[in-house]
């Protein structure tokens, strides 16, 4: 069961919540809670967290890290890939990250993907990867294009000089 009901909140007021399990985000002034990540979502975080260490320094792969892209819009990926000069403000990454990846999961809708997509993109990603584990699919956007990655199929991304190759995705352990 699904229920959701809105919250709207200031700036101060979602930066003054207090700590609870889950995450939770600010899409223009309306508070987003997602339930905690089940252990399979965490295996597929952690093999990319490694995929993306051979070629990147670990100092800007992050895994659900803050990104204030402004006013009322704190968003927190699944795992991020930081630009390399990144400003931060008290703690915060400012702006979108490089690169986005959201791990599709039972507290996100296909809106809320979609959304989170195009605010990471609107405000400076150059990529947003959306992995769909129950299909074994991901979604790279960038600014003018969407490509759609199926089960057996590789994605080259040149961004990071890196393939994600069709057996990334494990089995439910």
């Amino acid at each position: 069961m699904n229920m959701r009901s809105r919250i709207m909140l200031s700036e101060e007021e979602f930066l003054n919540l207090p700590d609870t399990p889950g995450k939770h985000e600010l899409l223009d002034g309306e508070l987003t809670h997602l339930p905690p990540a089940k252990h399979y979502h965490s295996i597929i975080a952690k093999r990319l967290t490694h995929l993306l260490a051979t070629v990147l320094d670990d100092s800007r792969v992050w895994h659900e890290d803050a990104y204030w892209l402004r006013e009322g819009r704190w968003l927190i990926p699944d795992l991020s890939v930081s630009w390399p000069d990144q400003a931060m403000q008290t703690g915060w990454y400012k702006g979108s990250p490089m690169l986005a990846i959201e791990i599709a999961s039972r507290g996100n809708t296909a809106q809320e993907l979609e959304s989170k997509t195009a605010l990471y993109l609107e405000d400076g990603a150059a990529e947003v990867w959306v992995l769909y584990p129950k299909t074994q699919t991901i979604v790279v956007s960038r600014k003018n294009d969407i490509q759609r990655i199926t089960p057996g199929k590789s994605y080259y991304c040149e961004l990071l000089d890196l393939t994600i190759v069709g057996d990334f995705w494990a089995s439910e352990e």
